[in-house]
């Protein structure tokens, strides 16, 4: 990830960490809940939630698991995850400042390594997948959860397109079928898949972005809306609700291992 990108998400976040941590539709208890059971912690378990941001996910695995760290690049949001933790009283967990493509721990050092929401930022997205792969242990588990965009091309640049105006740390939400590849490449097989639709309100979502509705991103972000209504061009399903438009994320959940034979050629 260029300085200049990094230096994009850490504006971006550090704007709205307020909101991000309070606020964020998808981390209501009931999905968070979901997240947690689908990734299957282990009491003996040494979890890390990469970019963690306020720490949602490593406050919520650590009570099943023997240990769990959280690492991101934005300061604000570590701050808001140490705040909700002493707030918790959770002792079992820390949070580490650093970068999701340079992984500051030795190889094989956790039994489960997650990520949330977050190859949607990343220009190169395999950088960090081989870095969680790195850290995992030979029979460690990988769960990464992330929006999913529609599979065809002048649907996923509308939506894409809405997504950077919305916020300029996005660089592009994937297909399922590039995830797939990816984690093929990688020699990683998929232990367990679920695509959830995530239906929320278009001004909370932008509000959470830290946009008002006097904000000319966000009017131009609603007028992109507005416009994919016919036709859903963004795969958003999108319906107009009084002054607000209801939306829906297509979300992808995957828990991976390595494949057997990448297992057994680690071993040799």
């Amino acid at each position: 990830m260029s300085k200049k990108h990094k230096d994009t998400v850490q504006k971006q976040f550090t704007k709205t960490a307020e909101a991000f941590s309070v606020f964020a539709q998808r981390d209501t208890p009931e999905i968070l809940a979901e997240h947690v059971a689908f990734t299957k912690p282990q009491p003996t378990d040494l979890a890390l939630d990469v970019a963690c941001g306020p720490g949602a996910m490593v406050l919520a695995l650590a009570p099943r698991v023997r240990f769990a760290r959280g690492l991101d690049l934005t300061d604000a949001l570590l701050r808001r995850a140490l705040k909700f933790q002493a707030e918790r009283h959770i002792a079992n967990a820390c949070f580490d400042r650093g970068d999701a493509e340079q992984l500051p721990y030795p190889d094989a050092a956790f039994d489960l390594v997650t990520c949330r929401f977050t190859f949607h930022h990343l220009p190169k997205p395999e950088l960090v997948l081989k870095e969680m792969l790195r850290v995992a242990k030979p029979e460690g588990r990988l769960a990464i959860i992330d929006s999913v965009t529609p599979e065809i091309d002048s649907k996923f640049e509308y939506h894409n397109r809405i997504e950077r105006m919305r916020d300029p740390s996005h660089t592009q939400s994937l297909r399922l079928t590039t995830f797939l590849t990816m984690f093929d490449d990688h020699g990683l097989e998929v232990q367990r898949q679920a695509i959830r639709r995530r239906t929320r309100s278009f001004n909370q979502w932008m509000r959470r972005a830290g946009l008002e509705a006097t904000d000319k991103r966000y009017q131009e972000a609603h007028q992109l809306m507005e416009e994919s209504i016919a036709g859903d061009k963004g795969g958003y399903s999108p319906q107009a609700m009084g002054d607000d438009i209801t939306i829906v994320h297509p979300e992808a959940m995957f828990l991976l291992g390595r494949r057997r034979e990448q297992e057994e050629g680690n071993r040799e």
